[in-house]
């Protein structure tokens, strides 16, 4: 940056200030040189105005009119020749400058304003030249750093050195990524402050400012854009001065590689959630082997000779319903709520692989030396965790028992969905469900012959599915519809393509012949499960074809 100071310093020019020596600190952006009254129409401010005083030639008032003009337009300074128009700058010019504190000095008749614009050209130039090179070094040790992939730990760390600050990397949702510091870090209750102030304006693209208590100086907030979209903040605060403009280039070019590391994590994370729920369909379907399994989870990081269990967190329907939502609100939630899961197994150390299935997360889970009531525990935390992050939506979270035998993990499962829709049926929402809550329901489910699994499901549903054969319709399908509908008439109706009156009838007809009642928590909890062993036979049977 060149100042009034750095020009006035040129020896070969002999310049002279008259006023103004408390402003000569002022940025020179370039040289002006102008003979008209009212030259800032041409004028963006920053310019050094050079004149001969022709514009000057009017009365003492016309010279206080036209320098205040002047002063008001943020010019730099004004460089007065002498020898032309007057013999020496006009005592009322001196005068206003130093009531301005505007730097005035005086060009003498034998200096060209051409050599005040190279010299100033020339020292622009090779600053430009200087701040070139430090940005191309910049640049290539954060190349460097994200080739090598030392992380956002190592680019934070450079930038704080490099500009003398404290920084913090915060994620979309104020959760902190990464920082660092050069020479005092930010406390905890400034970097919770910092997000709240952040957090009012994160929907905005642009850079801004931002001034608290707790930071020495003005914090720099840098949206980090990654795929299209805000992935990150990163605020900076500087230990001590303003930002210059050396430090501006390093934060571009810092935020331009920390959106490169986030899109890398980003990718390489979708991979594994692909990897994982890959995993999941086929664990869940029954077409993995024991030895596929143990490789699988040695894949992800997990102990296949040790117990492992399910836990499965599931979107609650109706006041917050991610249904109600649109498309892209409604996968933004679940995508929160998948980082929301990793993130506490993360931070918990809790060994785990994670995947999305519809409006739920599946994940499983190595409780290595933690007992029943540790995991419950854990799951109560989640959610707690869940609600703060996501206040709207609540989530049920049921858990499975742990298995040792690796192709029992597909019961896990199923032990941990059957025990939310248990509890649903009695229409609770936000629970922690286990195992035990299935009671004797639980005996059912655990049964691993087809042959029981036949009797309950003809115990419950046998007219029914006799009725469907004789009669070509669909009475079993629109109970099952309406059941996992939660009894929204509207929702299911829309599934089976069908009216709501039509599916009302079908209803009826269903509770005719078989004798039970929609109404009744009991019968609706028979007719699901009833449903569910109709799955359990099939997959069975699925499974032993594949295995012929």
């Amino acid at each position: 940056m060149i100042t009034v100071q750095d020009i006035l310093e040129i020896p070969e020019l002999d310049l002279r200030l008259l006023a103004g020596k408390a402003s000569v600190s002022n940025p020179v952006r370039w040289v002006h040189i102008s003979e008209v009254p009212d030259p800032t129409k041409w004028l963006k401010g920053g310019e050094l105005l050079l004149t001969t005083g022709y514009s000057f030639a009017g009365d003492e008032a016309d010279q206080v009119e036209q320098i205040k003009r002047l002063i008001d337009h943020n010019i730099s300074g004004l460089g007065f020749g002498t020898g032309f128009s007057f013999d020496k700058v006009p005592a009322a010019l001196v005068r206003v400058a130093e009531e301005y504190g505007f730097p005035l000095f005086e060009v003498p008749y034998h200096v060209p304003f051409l050599a005040i614009s190279e010299a100033v050209a020339s020292k622009i130039v090779n600053e430009q030249y200087s701040l070139l090179q430090r940005s191309l070094a910049v640049h290539e040790k954060l190349t460097k750093i994200v080739l090598e992939e030392k992380g956002l730990e190592a680019i934070l760390s450079t930038l704080a050195a490099l500009v003398g600050c404290s920084a913090v990397l915060f994620d979309f949702h104020g959760v902190v990524l990464c920082e660092a510091a050069y020479r005092r870090r930010l406390g905890a209750d400034t970097v919770a402050d910092l997000w709240r102030m952040i957090g009012d304006r994160r929907a905005d693209r642009q850079n801004f400012a931002l001034s608290m208590d707790g930071a020495g100086s003005s914090v720099q907030v840098y949206p980090v854009v990654a795929s299209h979209r805000i992935g990150a903040f990163l605020a900076v605060v500087k230990d001590s001065g303003d930002f210059s403009e050396y430090d501006r280039i390093i934060l571009h070019n810092v935020v331009t590689v920390t959106a490169l590391e986030l899109v890398k994590k980003k990718a390489v994370a979708e991979t594994e959630k692909r990897l994982a729920g890959d995993f999941f369909d086929e664990l869940i379907a029954s077409d993995l082997y024991e030895e596929e399994i143990a490789r699988r989870l040695a894949f992800f990081g997990l102990d296949a000779q040790l117990a492992h269990l399910i836990v499965l967190v599931d979107i609650d329907e109706g006041g917050g319903d991610v249904g109600e939502r649109g498309e892209a609100a409604a996968l933004d939630v679940k995508e929160r709520l998948h980082w929301t899961v990793d993130e506490f197994m993360a931070r918990r150390d809790v060994l785990s692989i994670s995947a999305s299935r519809s409006d739920s997360v599946v994940v499983l889970v190595q409780p290595g030396e933690a007992d029943a009531a540790e995991v419950i525990r854990l799951a109560g935390e989640l959610q707690g965790v869940v609600a703060e992050m996501l206040p709207e939506i609540s989530v049920s979270i049921g858990i499975g028992r742990p298995h040792r035998q690796l192709t029992d993990l597909r019961q896990s499962y199923y032990e941990a969905s059957y025990a939310i829709r248990i509890r649903r049926l009695k229409d609770e929402r936000a629970v922690i469900a286990s195992f035990d809550d299935l009671g004797s329901y639980g005996l059912l489910l655990g049964l691993q012959d087809t042959l029981s699994l036949e009797v309950f499901y003809d115990s419950v549903l046998g007219r029914l599915r006799d009725y469907d054969a004789q009669n070509s319709s669909d009475l079993v399908k629109s109970l099952a519809s309406f059941l996992e509908a939660n009894g929204h008439w509207g929702d299911a109706a829309e599934k089976l393509f069908v009216h709501r009156h039509t599916l009302r009838y079908r209803m009826k007809r269903v509770e005719e012949i078989t004798g039970r009642d929609l109404g009744s928590s009991q019968d609706r909890m028979e007719f699901w499960l009833a449903l569910k062993a109709r799955e359990l036979i099939d997959q069975s049977r699925k499974g032993k074809q594949t295995t012929a």
